[in-house]
């Protein structure tokens, strides 16, 4: 073993006078621990910094994902506005279309008007129950007219036009209530022949109409 101790030493000794008879060697040994040592610290010392940068670019493009959704809200939003602003005018016959009450005694003069400037003899008009909201139960006992024909979403004041007359003025008021302004759907159209030979005809339909707060 001591040998073997001496011989080891003796090899770092000449090591060690070869390094330093070629001072080369020497400088290059040290620039290469000390290019080490220096990237050990730059690792280091800027770990700490890309984490964060790293994180900080995860934000930024996580806040460029919000802003062009955002920009994206508003020219749907700029568009409805524009859109709004196209329909403003026509408002006010949009509230004839569809008014936000039942008007129901507008309804049944307006009927009255059209069934009497068509020479028809009115007998009757009949307004049924009218709904406050969606699935207002019929009363025990109510005649149900038809059913309901009218849009969902939009609530009914049923009607029934009872009248005596001729083909061609049953036949003119049938066409004057389809161009109503007002939503009207016509359920059904009955002609009779009473005695006389009159022609009675029996008209059952809806209007429409929206409240507010149903909107």
């Amino acid at each position: 073993m001591a040998l073997d101790y001496k011989s080891s030493l003796s090899r770092y000794r000449r090591y060690l006078q070869l390094v330093q008879s070629q001072p080369l060697w020497t400088a290059s040994l040290w620039v290469i621990l000390s290019l080490i040592l220096l990237i050990a610290l730059l690792v280091l010392a800027l770990r700490p910094t890309l984490v964060t940068i790293s994180g900080l670019v995860g934000q930024i493009k996580q806040q460029e994902e919000i802003s062009q959704k955002l920009e994206e809200k508003m020219i749907t939003v700029q568009k409805a506005l524009e859109g709004l602003d196209a329909i403003s005018p026509k408002m006010p016959l949009l509230d004839e279309v569809l008014p936000k009450q039942s008007e129901w005694d507008i309804l049944a003069s307006r009927l009255e008007k059209i069934a009497t400037e068509s020479g028809l003899q009115v007998t009757s008009i009949v307004i049924e129950k009218i709904p406050l909201a969606f699935g207002t139960p019929v009363p025990t006992g109510t005649p149900v007219l038809v059913e309901s024909r009218i849009p969902e979403g939009i609530l009914a004041v049923k009607f029934i036009i009872s009248a005596s007359g001729e083909y061609t003025q049953i036949r003119k008021m049938v066409l004057d209530l389809e161009n109503l302004r007002r939503v009207i759907v016509l359920s059904s159209v009955s002609i009779d022949t009473n005695k006389d030979g009159v022609l009675i005809v029996t008209v059952n339909g809806e209007a429409g109409f929206v409240p507010e707060d149903l909107l």
